[in-house]
């Protein structure tokens, strides 16, 4: 009988240090936070405003079609820059801060707004996109 108890302990100390292991890998993996880009009525260009640290991103998702012209302005202190993906996953612009260019196809575009990995900091960005026919 004085077992049970001592094995419940124990068990419940295993379990304890099961889900802290689960939710340290998580955020060693890190964090994104996905937001769709719309423009005001009339409008080309959206003024996004965020702030990002180690382990964290932000998706902005953008519908556009192909042939259009875009560019995305990134104004940031430090180590801050953008990726651009097309619908397929293919990138048209790596760790920048000024992209432009025509689109290649229709869909939804991802510009991904990260830190550099070796800052502890949290920082400050505002990014400028640009769409047009």
């Amino acid at each position: 009988m004085k077992s049970r108890p001592r094995t419940m302990a124990i068990a419940l100390v295993l379990f304890t240090l099961m889900i802290s292991s689960a939710i340290i890998v998580s955020a060693q993996r890190g964090t994104s936070v996905v937001s769709r880009i719309s423009f005001a009525r009339g409008r080309t260009t959206a003024v996004l405003t965020g702030t990002v640290h180690r382990g964290m991103s932000h998706d902005y998702l953008l519908k556009a079609r192909g042939g259009q012209n875009m560019s995305v302005h990134l104004s940031a202190r430090g180590g801050v820059s953008f990726v651009i993906l097309t619908p397929t996953g293919d990138s048209l612009a790596d760790y920048a801060k000024d992209w432009s260019g025509d689109l290649p196809r229709s869909g939804d575009y991802r510009i991904n707004v990260l830190p550099d990995s070796s800052t502890e900091r949290t920082m400050s960005y505002t990014l400028e996109v640009t769409v047009r026919n």
